[in-house]
């Protein structure tokens, strides 16, 4: 049936309306804050929100839930360090991106508002909750007002308002509405903490400038420094020629902001040649040798012949050396025909170990510098079979047994084989097998085993890089066949390589490593298909406690439920522990159902604490004895005065228990009718705790011969009614 809560509350725009009349906190937004009350603990020796895992729902419960984090520090959220911070609930809403929530907090708690509320907007990159914000500081002053909770201070003593990377986060995005929106803000070069780097030529605010330059599109450098007259720096020339940014420099030229010679050098380094051209044509500061140098050694042809052309400074010899490495021809002829720089024994060296032919051609025909001794075996352990084959041919490079050692290791079968059939050099014989097998070259191994050289007599240590590889099960599977003895580490790494294959070949053999360490490895480096695994054929006790105490997706929890419902040898009532020392609800859920563990010591462990209400929630009825109702009442009261708990927390989880216990526990008053006609008529006032405290103490009086009357008279001291703790005082001097 249609009501007006239904109707007329269920519409949030004619809500805002009549709740705008109320004063307090409104009802649409009473949720958050019972939320934060009720479901939050704050450590404040540790500066540390730890969040329920119902919070996030609780908090936005009719839409808008987000999956927030368990626990985060102050400092995050921007809220005070010292003491739990009223403005709670209105950051969560304002980290949430629940935009329309945190402006109706605001409305009705104009007390919570300050700077920081826009600040953590801007941090948590909700920038829609920043524009909202902004509006709002018309109307509320407040929000302009700074509370210095989590800013630190910098070396001028400014305190900053954005943290390090805010500013280039901002200058990276695709889009200038963080720019915007930061303008109208309002910020300055002192706002933005930079990292702390010894570099005594720039300030922490300078380098924070710089870090977001480097980063930044074109469309945010030139927004900003539009926007923001302080956004100049020293270097600021300089690195927008670095990114290539031809009209920003050419903007920055007609300001007259001042360069270096790195603006020239970076330009040419990256192949900017426009702006190279208008740095030489428009500014004075010039290059030096490093712009031709790093130009030729990244192949661009075009900034190094306008720069020979133009220019004076030259290069480096490291300009051909490296230019020959990286195989940029058209450079080297370029650099050998028109400069005089030449270059060393490096140049051949590089073009020769990464395979540049046509380079290595061009060197032996123009140049006379030479390689490097026996720089063959750079070739051969690089693959590179058509240099081999071409120097080989020439008749005045050599090599040692390193050429075929080294081939063997990288698998390049085609260059052992050659230089087998061209070379008398050979190879280590007794490690060539076991080289090729390490590197996981199952055809290389076979080929030498075919040629009778010797299977390796001693463990091959196995490394995880080889051990991804798909033919690893096939030579291991090789080395098992000849006798070869496993590593102890070798199943383990396995697990870590995600190489399922490899570990079902493995794990029929022995190994120092336990169950519980394989599925450790294999769940850290998620290798969510060797778990399973594990989890079918290495089920034991502590197998499981170790799945349970690290993450688990729930496919895979699944599989350590089932083998528990199917293995009851397995059930280890640690594991209800483990999972709630992990805060898995999920896992608890479906242990409790299968009777594992012991409900009661786990729920004495977290009652009372906010952060813990869903387990403690999840906990109670499976520490309910079905018959022994008194005894569940002094349970009940137990867990009502365990020290250092929120007692408000726990008498909300414990109080409908406690009253549905009255009528079973009645019998506990049989010998004292005053104190149960008093405990009565408080426990339909709502007065469950001295009730409670009535019916713990008449039991014990009555049944438990180790109950002393100062135990008991303590107790009775706890109760709140006059009239009650009188009717127990007499119970207590009476004879039993």
């Amino acid at each position: 049936m249609a009501t007006f809560r239904s109707v007329v509350l269920g519409q949030p725009e004619i809500a805002s309306i009549v709740f705008g009349y109320q004063t307090g906190v409104y009802e649409d937004v009473r949720p958050a804050f019972i939320a934060c009350e009720e479901l939050v603990e704050f450590d404040a020796s540790k500066k540390l929100y730890m969040c329920d895992a119902s919070l996030y729902e609780a908090f936005a419960p009719s839409g808008g839930a987000w999956a927030g984090p368990k626990q985060f520090r102050s400092s995050e959220y921007l809220l005070r360090t010292d003491v739990r911070d009223k403005s709670l609930p209105l950051h969560l809403a304002i980290a949430g991106g629940c935009a329309h929530l945190a402006t109706r907090m605001l409305q009705c708690r104009p007390d919570l508002a300050s700077e920081e509320a826009i600040l953590l907007a801007f941090i948590k990159d909700q920038l829609e909750t920043v524009e909202v914000l902004l509006d709002l500081r018309t109307t509320l002053p407040a929000l302009t007002k700074p509370v210095y909770h989590a800013r630190r201070q910098l070396e001028n003593g400014y305190v900053w308002r954005f943290p390090v990377g805010f500013l280039v986060d901002l200058l990276a995005r695709n889009d200038t509405n963080g720019l915007c929106l930061l303008a109208r803000f309002g910020t300055g070069p002192d706002d933005f903490e930079g990292r702390q780097e010894r570099d005594a030529d720039s300030t922490i605010s300078e380098r924070a400038m710089r870090s977001a330059m480097q980063r930044a599109t074109l469309a945010n450098a030139t927004l900003a420094l539009d926007l923001f007259p302080w956004f100049v720096y020293p270097r600021l020339l300089d690195d927008v020629a670095d990114k290539g940014f031809f009209s920003l420099v050419r903007s920055l030229h007609e300001r007259g902001v001042v360069g270096s010679r790195d603006a020239m050098d970076k330009a040419a380094a990256n192949g900017h040649l426009a702006i190279v051209r208008l740095l030489h044509s428009q500014r004075h500061e010039g290059c030096t040798l490093k712009a031709m140098t790093a130009a030729a050694i990244n192949g661009h042809l075009e900034v190094v012949r306008f720069l020979d052309a133009h220019r004076n400074e030259g290069c480096t010899t490291r300009a051909m050396d490296e230019a020959a490495a990286n195989g940029h021809l058209e450079v080297v002829q370029f650099l050998h025909f028109n400069r005089t720089e030449g270059c060393t024994y490096k140049a051949l060296d590089g073009a020769i170990t990464k395979g540049h032919l046509d380079v290595v051609r061009f060197l032996l025909e123009y140049r006379s510098e030479g390689a490097s001794r026996n720089i063959l075996n750079q070739a051969a352990g690089n693959g590179h079979l058509h240099v081999v084959q071409y120097l080989h041919d020439l008749g005045s490079f050599g090599c040692t047994v390193a050429a075929v050692d080294s081939a063997i290791a990288g698998g390049h079968l085609d260059v052992v084989q050659y230089l087998f059939a061209h070379r008398r050099e050979g190879c280590s014989r007794d490690d060539a097998v076991a080289k090729a097998l390490q590197n996981g070259h199952l055809q290389m191994a076979t080929y030498l085993l075919s040629l009778g050289y010797p299977f390796p007599t001693s463990a091959i240590r196995w490394y995880v890089s080889t051990l991804r590889k798909p033919e690893m099960v096939d030579v291991l599977r090789l080395y098992i066949d000849n006798g070869g003895a496993l590593d102890a580490y070798c199943i383990l790494y396995a697990c870590g390589a995600h190489n399922l294959p490899l570990v079902q070949l493995l794990h029929a053999h022995p190994s120092e490593f336990s169950g519980a360490n394989l599925i450790e490895m294999a769940i850290k480096t998620k290798a969510w298909d060797v778990v399973a695994f594990l989890l079918a054929h290495s089920a034991t006790a502590s197998v499981l406690l170790q799945a349970l105490e690290l993450e688990l997706p729930s496919s895979h929890l699944e599989l350590v439920m089932q083998l528990l419902e199917r293995q009851p040898e397995l059930r280890d009532d640690r594991l209800l522990q483990v999972a709630l020392g992990g805060g898995n609800v999920e896992a608890m859920r479906r242990l409790l159902a299968l009777g594992i563990g012991n409900p009661r010591e786990c729920l004495r462990e977290i009652a009372g604490r906010r952060e813990h209400v869903s387990e403690s929630k999840l906990l109670l009825p499976y520490c309910m004895h079905p018959t022994d109702h008194l005894n569940n009442v002094i349970f009940l009261f137990d867990l009502l005065a365990l020290l250092d708990r929120h007692r408000k927390t726990t008498f909300r989880l414990i109080a409908q228990e406690l009253s549905y216990q009255e009528e079973m526990a009645s019998e506990a008053f049989a010998r004292a009718p005053n104190v149960a006609a008093r405990a009565s008529t408080l426990l339909e006032a709502g007065e469950v705790i001295d009730w409670s405290l009535a019916v713990v103490i008449c039991q014990r009086w009555t049944t438990d011969a180790t109950a002393s009357i100062e135990q008991l008279e303590k107790s009775t001291a706890l109760v709140h009614d006059a009239e009650l703790q009188t009717q127990l005082d007499r119970l207590l001097t009476a004879q039993r």
